[in-house]
């Protein structure tokens, strides 16, 4: 490290490391040095030993062969449904065959209403005197106060 002291900021950076004993050099004399005069580094290397202690005694979770089992469906899963690239020709297609639907529906509702009216020799008059016929019209022209 370099000649000046070193600043907390650096020293809790690096207190992980040095309680692991990976440092060399001089910065573990340097970090031990700063430790004997900052009581707020000294409090946080003691809160990092202490959870190591914790984490130590908890030990490692047991793996059941059933978790091991869903991780890798998982995994395999997520590999082979990949996300389809946009494919311009596959809109096209869905565009026509909306479009031929369309048509095909305008088509049918236009022969249709044609034959539902009978010839097409009917007059206006012939075509008002059939839907006049009908009794369920007269019933709803006498509800709503009509004739």
């Amino acid at each position: 490290m370099s000649n000046k002291a070193m600043n907390c900021r650096q020293v809790k950076r690096l207190l992980p490391p040095y309680q692991d004993k990976e440092l060399s050099g001089r910065a573990p004399d340097e970090i031990a040095a700063h430790l004997a005069s900052c009581p707020a580094c000294r409090s946080e290397l003691e809160a990092l030993t202490a959870d190591i202690g914790l984490l130590q005694q908890a030990g490692a979770p047991e793996v059941t062969p059933f978790l091991a089992t869903r991780v890798m469906a998982e995994i395999r899963q997520r590999h082979v449904a990949p996300r389809r690239a946009f494919r311009p020709g596959w809109v096209l297609s869905v565009a026509a065959g909306v479009m031929l639907v369309a048509l095909s529906l305008g088509v049918g509702t236009l022969v249709g209403s044609g034959l539902a009216q009978g010839s097409t020799s009917a007059t206006g008059d012939d075509i008002y005197a059939t839907a006049t016929a009908d009794p369920s019209l007269d019933t709803y022209q006498s509800l709503m106060g009509g004739e």
